[in-house]
């Protein structure tokens, strides 16, 4: 495709540049030459889907994702242990798994939104903080999809999310403000990454939450989130994407894509919980 390659051939000094910054930082993933190059085809390809197919700003926009990513030090920060240890409590405030892949090979991630300790995530974490751990998630989505890559020898890119919202209080509005800016690192450093988002149990105050963040949404993203309501069909729209094994139990099937696939998902210890809080973050006032 020509304007493929015109971007391409456009870019190729810029990444010859930014081939030398990675090769001079330490990486747990290195890509080989090869795979570089396919990343940028890809990545091409993806900006310019997302630019519907204009050069000019496709060009723009990935010279600025390059310099983004080098100025932030996006690429080492896997390896980051201060952003491993705040993912670390994240995963305390919020019960969510990296829970195998979609029936596309798309790494699955699974939330449950409505065990969410909303004032306690305020008052650990800045909005900066937020903001890097998102970027963390992305980062470890986009190299479970390399992985799924190298195993399956077929290109993946792209993601899944389940966000099961049941029970979830307008407690949940205290954290949109931080919305468009992660909005905003999505589609413009990552754009063309979410494979399908599926929003489950929505409880009555979803409609006020969507109102609220709908707006900060690409119209293409917005094509790729079905709502499911409770009952049969829930199940029946995951089966259409997910394999069984590859879903947990409380969504009526058998998960067998984790070593604790029984009770993969657990409730969040509260008394557990607070004594860790306490402990190790004795400023917060509880």
């Amino acid at each position: 495709m020509y304007i493929l390659k015109f971007v391409y051939d456009d870019l190729k000094s810029c990444r010859r540049s930014y081939l030398e910054y990675k090769s001079k930082i330490k990486l747990n993933n290195r890509l080989n030459d090869d795979e570089e190059e396919n990343e940028l085809q890809f990545e091409v390809y993806r900006f310019l889907r997302a630019k519907k197919w204009n050069t000019t700003q496709t060009i723009t926009s990935i010279l600025e994702m390059i310099q983004w990513r080098i100025d932030n030090h996006v690429d080492t920060i896997l390896n980051d242990q201060s952003v491993i240890s705040q993912m670390e409590l994240f995963e305390k405030l919020v019960l969510t798994a990296f829970h195998g892949h979609t029936k596309a090979y798309q790494p699955l991630y699974i939330e449950k939104t409505d065990q969410m300790y909303v004032d306690e995530i305020l008052k650990t974490f800045t909005i900066e903080e937020m903001i890097q751990g998102h970027i963390y998630w992305l980062e470890y989505n986009c190299q479970q999809a390399r992985d799924f890559s190298r195993q399956l020898g077929q290109h993946i890119e792209t993601f899944a999310i389940i966000y099961d919202l049941n029970g979830m209080k307008l407690d949940i509005r205290k954290l949109l403000h931080s919305c468009k800016e992660i909005f905003y690192v999505d589609e413009s450093y990552y754009p063309e990454r979410l494979g399908q988002t599926f929003v489950l149990n929505p409880p009555t105050v979803f409609p006020v939450i969507w109102n609220l963040i709908k707006h900060f949404l690409d119209p293409v993203t917005k094509t790729k989130i079905l709502v499911l309501k409770k009952g049969h069909e829930t199940t029946e729209t995951l089966l259409e994407y997910i394999d069984s094994e590859q879903l947990s139990c409380e969504y009526g099937e058998n998960c067998h894509s984790c070593s604790t696939s029984l009770d993969c998902l657990p409730n969040i210890n509260q008394p557990k919980l607070l004594r860790y809080l306490l402990k190790y973050h004795s400023f917060i006032v509880l």
